[in-house]
């Protein structure tokens, strides 16, 4: 039966029987209780911690708004990995010695800290368990099988991370600054006379791309300032602004070497958080693959399913 009762005066099947515990479901060897259920729901936020399979997989975003039976498909899956990567007690004692030597804390340190957060001592030993054993199963089973490819990178930026939005712009600018009106002017005029932007920046700029010539490489719209971006939006590539600035602010004129498109540099900025999201979606797909064929060999019995051939009524 996928009831497991108590009573006082022994197994009589009396008024006196008291359901203590309910069994939710069989895999393999082990069970799943109802109490496994609730323990997960009120311990999400350890697990966020502790497991390295948890974080992105759509449990993790329902939270606690997830139901009863979605918990209990993932506890199906872990008590296979746990059976299958099975982690002794001393394992995980070695786990918990190494944590406790990396953060210089004692054992009772430890146990304060996790009080502190309001959990159990015995939760963060069971989750450290399955945190180790899923980590085997990364690195055995899955790892390998993970790639992220500068093409998949590309292709995520442009049909989903960037979809929609207008083809960004980057700058190739040049600036001379002086904190001198005069020295400003003086340096404007030389341009005008024929100079190159270059001579001019490295004899008259204060700033410290004088040595280069001015040249402050390719900008995004997103690394300018609005009064800037909007001035380089009027000018041709090739055209030198006008003095700007201020001398709080330092007077400055600035030359447009070239319009590029910022696609480039918008994803080497994006580039890590693209790759570990997609590595992430990977090592989920991975894992459903594997626990897929996991499952097609396993004996799973869920409370209320129907009896299983050649097993007796109510077990």
């Amino acid at each position: 039966m996928f009831w497991l009762l108590l009573s006082a005066l022994g197994f009589s099947g009396t008024a006196s029987a008291t359901v203590i515990e309910r069994l939710e479901a069989a895999v393999n060897d082990q069970v799943v209780l109802k109490s496994d259920v609730e323990r997960f729901r009120k311990t999400i936020p350890l697990r966020s911690q502790l497991d390295p399979l948890f974080g992105g997989s759509p449990l993790a975003k329902e939270g606690e708004k997830a139901t009863d039976s979605e918990i209990l498909e993932f506890l199906i899956d872990e008590r296979i990995i746990l059976q299958q990567f099975p982690m002794s007690d001393a394992d995980v004692e070695s786990e918990i010695n190494s944590i406790q030597a990396n953060n210089h804390l004692t054992r009772d340190q430890l146990k304060q800290a996790i009080a502190a957060q309001g959990f159990d001592y015995d939760d963060y030993f069971r989750l450290i368990r399955v945190g180790a054993a899923k980590r085997n199963l990364i690195d055995r089973e899955i790892r390998t099988k993970v790639s992220v490819s500068e093409d998949d990178i590309r292709n995520y930026y442009y049909h989903t991370f960037a979809k929609g939005q207008p083809a960004p712009k980057a700058y190739q600018v040049e600036i001379v600054t002086q904190s001198d009106k005069l020295k400003i002017e003086e340096a404007r005029r030389a341009l005008d006379r024929g100079a190159t932007f270059s001579e001019i920046a490295k004899k008259y700029s204060d700033d410290s791309s004088a040595d280069t010539g001015g040249d402050l490489g390719t900008l995004s719209d997103d690394q300018l300032n609005r009064g800037l971006r909007e001035q380089l939006k009027k000018m041709k590539v090739g055209e030198t602004s006008p003095i700007l600035g201020t001398a709080k602010t330092k007077y400055f004129f600035v030359r447009l070497a070239a319009i590029k498109s910022a696609d480039d540099q918008r994803i080497k900025a994006v580039e890590d958080r693209i790759r570990a999201e997609l590595a992430g979606g990977e090592y989920q797909r991975q894992l459903q693959l594997w626990l897929e064929r996991q499952r097609q060999v396993a004996y799973i019995h869920r409370a209320g399913e129907a009896p299983i051939a050649g097993l007796p009524k109510g077990t």
